[in-house]
């Protein structure tokens, strides 16, 4: 008689996310973390004043759901963390490309606009 074998949960993604057999471990659980994530960033929406703290936290957050989404839902936690890596960085190449697009914007504002 072969046995049901779990994969093994890898790296930090692993240790968030659920693994066992019952209705709690797999939707109330990832409900209750995405619940929260969202709580936050209502609570971040409408205490902390405009500016960069708070366009930062809210990009942190919205990465922060969608890598626990993506290990969730799309099965990455039982991937190889190479696997994981070539399709993350992708994202982690256009968050760097918008930060530099974005310091460039500035300068060339300031340049035109005084």
């Amino acid at each position: 008689m072969a046995e049901h074998t779990i994969p093994q949960r890898r790296g930090l993604l692993g240790l968030l996310l659920p693994s066992g057999h019952s209705i709690w471990d797999k939707v109330w659980i990832p409900f209750v973390i995405l619940f929260v994530i969202t709580v936050l960033e209502f609570v971040v929406a409408f205490t902390v004043p405009k500016g960069g703290p708070k366009t930062l936290t809210f990009v942190l957050m919205t990465i922060a759901k969608a890598f626990y989404i993506t290990g969730y839902f799309m099965h990455m936690r039982y991937e190889r963390v190479s696997l994981a890596l070539v399709i993350i960085s992708p994202m982690i190449l256009l968050m760097a490309l918008l930060v530099v697009l974005w310091y460039e914007g500035v300068k060339l504002f300031q340049l035109l606009f005084g």
